[in-house]
């Protein structure tokens, strides 16, 4: 017999909830109404503060409709209900993933209004066996398949960079919940799309239901995937170790790699650590690809320099450093460079600025590095990762005085705060192995 949804997501929850308010997805689907429904009995016996959010993303003239039915059932369960909606236009082709990813800013953006650093997902076992299915299907390797996280990373960067994903039901087949939903005479969304043999995730369901039909146990590849994921888990845990030997984080934003540790590693190691440098010191929302990757580490082994993944590795003064690629900052001839906040904000996903006043603004730093009047500052960073450095200009974003510089001792400002986000990233990324795509199924 099935275990009560709520009786699983309270215990789930007394063990791993996040302090503080927590934040809970909710489409109306079966899925997350039952979580809704057992996590609103929980918050009422623990006190816990409990916000609901619904994202009306537009690409069905029902959605406006499914999002107020959230709202009416949040409120009435004494929930405060967020309906947030995206807006503007859409693509063409890749519409899901952009919805996917429109709605992961939109919950991590949520989840900062209103203090909570814990998201409560719907994903249950079901889930977890379809994404096994459908990353083998793709080709994917046996990482790709290893199971979703309880507890994970948002796949979101910046905005989710302190959100953490929580999924009480992961343990939970979709069909107890229905069961569970029925029996308490609740009725929930359908989303017709959910049923559309076009999209690869339901043909896969369909599939594994034939295959459930006839007899052959599907839980069975849910533990597939725990025993992948322990795997994975052990490798991350090895990269770590070498990572703290082996990688150094400055404050202005680069990396000092012993190249000889990382190359001593066997190639799997080396690059899971170059793929968490490449992505902590590129502030990259996505991981770096394994062409990427392939090509850093050949550059390591042969000590010369390769441009990849948003940042260039290079020898400089018998050490190998690995920085933001300055191109990619500052511009090239085919396209211009990163955009710069002229107000407070995440620069180039990998620093936080605060107390940009009138008249300041922040930006590269630039390869003529004008308005700097002490030039020997930066005699301690490689010539080739100067240009990229974030400067704080008063005057002009190109010609003004320089202020402050990440990082850089001597050069800084009272008014303005700059919160290096590297090393959060880059040890997150390791420790946690945070998913690099998060596959909503509700």
């Amino acid at each position: 017999m099935a275990r009560d949804p709520a009786a699983a997501a309270g215990d789930w929850l007394d063990r791993h909830a996040p302090p503080g308010p927590l934040a809970i997805a909710c489409s109306g689907g079966s899925d997350s109404l039952a979580l809704l429904l057992a996590v609103s009995r929980w918050a009422g016996r623990t006190g816990r503060t409990l916000h609901v959010l619904t994202v009306d993303h537009g690409l069905r003239r029902e959605s406006a409709g499914e999002a107020a039915f959230v709202m009416r059932r949040a409120e009435a369960l004494g929930h405060e209900a967020h309906c947030l909606v995206w807006t503007g236009s859409k693509p063409a082709s890749g519409l899901q993933e952009a919805a996917r990813q429109a709605r992961h800013h939109l919950l991590a953006r949520a989840c900062k209004d209103v203090g909570a650093r814990g998201l409560l997902l719907a994903h249950t076992l079901d889930d977890q066996i379809e994404t096994l299915a459908m990353r083998l299907a793709a080709g994917g390797g046996w990482r790709g398949a290893a199971a979703m996280r309880p507890v994970a990373l948002s796949p979101v960067w910046p905005d989710g960079r302190d959100v953490v994903l929580c999924r009480p039901l992961l343990a939970m087949r979709r069909q107890a919940l229905r069961d569970w939903l029925t029996g308490q005479g609740e009725r929930w969304v359908e989303d017709p799309s959910n049923t559309d043999a076009r999209y690869t995730r339901v043909r896969i369901r369909q599939h594994l239901t034939a295959l459930e039909t006839s007899g052959f146990d599907v839980a069975r590849l849910a533990q597939l995937a725990g025993d992948l994921s322990a795997l994975r888990d052990a490798e991350q845990r090895t990269a770590a170790r070498l990572a703290a030997q082996a990688c150094e984080i400055l404050p202005w934003g680069g990396m000092r790699i012993d190249a000889c540790a990382l190359n001593a590693a066997v190639p799997v190691i080396c690059h899971a650590v170059l793929e968490a440098a490449a992505l902590a010191v590129s502030g990259r929302e996505s991981l770096p690809g394994r062409r990427a990757i392939v090509r850093l580490s050949t550059a390591l082994a042969a000590g010369k320099r390769a441009t990849a993944g948003g940042v260039m590795l290079a020898p400089w003064q018998g050490r190998t450093w690995l920085v933001r690629d300055p191109g990619a900052v500052t511009g090239r001839v085919d396209r211009p460079g990163t955009g710069s906040p002229d107000t407070d904000g995440v620069w180039d996903g990998r620093f936080v600025i605060t107390g940009l006043g009138a008249g300041l603004t922040a930006g590269p730093l630039g390869r003529t590095y004008d308005g700097l009047d002490r030039r020997d500052i930066l005699d301690a960073v490689p010539g080739f990762a100067r240009p990229g450095l974030l400067a704080v200009r008063e005057g002009g974003r190109e010609d003004g005085t320089v202020i402050a510089l990440a990082g850089m001792p001597g050069r800084e400002d009272s008014r303005v705060q700059i919160e290096p986000l590297q090393a959060h990233r880059f040890c997150t990324r390791l420790l946690s192995a945070a998913p690099a795509v998060w596959f909503d199924t509700d």
